[in-house]
């Protein structure tokens, strides 16, 4: 292709060779280093070639020695246009005018046509162009002074019952691609009234909005509290905000660990106390026997109505202390059962911590330490993605 494009551009000839010897001719040529090139074979006896124009002279002379017979049969490029059109001025020139006034039509606006994604229910096309044709967007308009994002984002402005615009030139066309907003049955009123929020700090994923004005977009970091998509005029707002979510989990599982085994039979004391005087009234603690055996005990206390029994202005309480037998022992664990326990409970951690019950698991990391006194640590990161709009009147 470039080299059509530039033989047409300096200019060529074909030429019609016959009466034998072409053979020759070609090799001569070549020696010789004249371009030759599109060679064809028409006839048994005929040849047909193209060449520069300013090489015809010698093909001529190289003909000559080989006894062949050349002609020429057209002439085309840039060179033959320019001596063609140099001894028609008017036509030249009316081609010029043609070319420039082509150039300039391109650059200019013939329609502008607008283009609903969905079935309209608030708006009309009619709306739509009367605001832009306020804005520059009309028939007539130059593209060259056309910011189409800056424009489509001040028509999103100016009518609120957009949510998406977007303008593109399809040769001298102008296609105004619009979305309206959604509108809403009277039972959801109230559960969209207000803006929305985030309800935690996360990195915005995607932003679907039905009703309103979003203030983020994916990509965006934001903080508890953030405004997330502003009510209309109308004072409602709905979106699903989709966010990556990030908790952290921490818990431990110790090598040597203390196992307890309370006996299923428990004693209680009862006794009235005041001051520091305390008087045992009923029952007996349970006894330890063995050396693994500890007493468990648990204190609380009653108020009693006692003043038909003690004369006095306050009544003592009545204290009363569980007591029972409880076995003590060690156990000692595996790395991978501390390791366990302690993925356990950070994992219990993070469950307690996430509040969506759609959130979804992206990515986890999980890091160990070994403490001191053999114990294990697990350090548990979740990334989610979870819904993170709240909405507040």
């Amino acid at each position: 292709m470039l080299t059509i494009f530039l033989g047409w551009l300096r200019g060529f000839v074909v030429l019609h060779i016959s009466g034998g010897g072409q053979e020759r001719l070609l090799n001569l040529a070549l020696q010789r280093d004249i371009d030759v090139y599109d060679i064809n074979w028409l006839a048994d006896d005929l040849l047909e070639v193209k060449a520069g124009w300013r090489e015809v002279g010698q093909l001529k002379k190289i003909a000559k020695i080989c006894g062949c017979n050349l002609q020429t049969r057209r002439n085309q490029g840039l060179p033959f246009v320019y001596r063609y059109l140099r001894r028609r001025k008017t036509l030249a020139a009316g081609l010029l005018l043609f070319a420039l006034g082509l150039l300039g039509l391109s650059q200019v606006v013939f329609q502008v046509q607008v283009l609903p994604q969905e079935s309209l229910m608030q708006l009309d096309t009619q709306t739509v162009l009367r605001q832009a044709s306020e804005l520059g967007i009309k028939p007539g308009a130059l593209w060259r002074r056309l910011d189409f994002d800056q424009l489509a984002e001040e028509l999103k402005q100016d009518i609120e019952e957009l949510s998406w615009v977007y303008i593109e030139r399809q040769g001298t066309i102008l296609n105004i691609k619009i979305a309206e907003r959604s509108i809403y049955p009277e039972e959801l009123e109230n559960a969209t009234i207000g803006a929305i929020w985030a309800n935690r700090d996360a990195l915005i994923e995607d932003v679907l909005i039905k009703h309103g004005q979003a203030m983020v977009q994916h990509g965006d970091t934001v903080q508890k509290g953030t405004l997330l998509v502003s009510p209309l005029a109308d004072g409602r707002a709905d979106a699903i905000v989709k966010a990556r979510v990030w908790y952290e989990g921490y818990g431990e599982g110790p090598l040597r660990e203390e196992i307890v085994q309370a006996a299923e039979e428990s004693r209680q004391i009862y006794s009235l106390s005041k001051g520091e005087a305390q008087l045992q009234i009923w029952g007996w603690p349970p006894k330890a026997e063995g050396e693994n055996m500890t007493l468990a005990r648990e204190h609380f206390t009653r108020e009693l109505p006692l003043d038909w029994l003690i004369s006095s202005e306050q009544t003592p309480p009545l204290e009363v202390e569980v007591i029972c037998a409880q076995t003590v022992f060690w156990r000692q664990n595996s790395e991978e059962e501390a390791k366990a326990q302690a993925m356990a409970q950070a994992t219990a951690s993070l469950q307690a911590q996430i509040a969506d019950p759609n959130s979804q698991l992206l990515n986890e990391e999980v890091t160990y330490q070994l403490l001191e006194g053999d114990v294990w640590a697990a350090t548990v990161r979740w990334e989610c993605m979870e819904e993170i709009g709240e909405r507040k009147r």
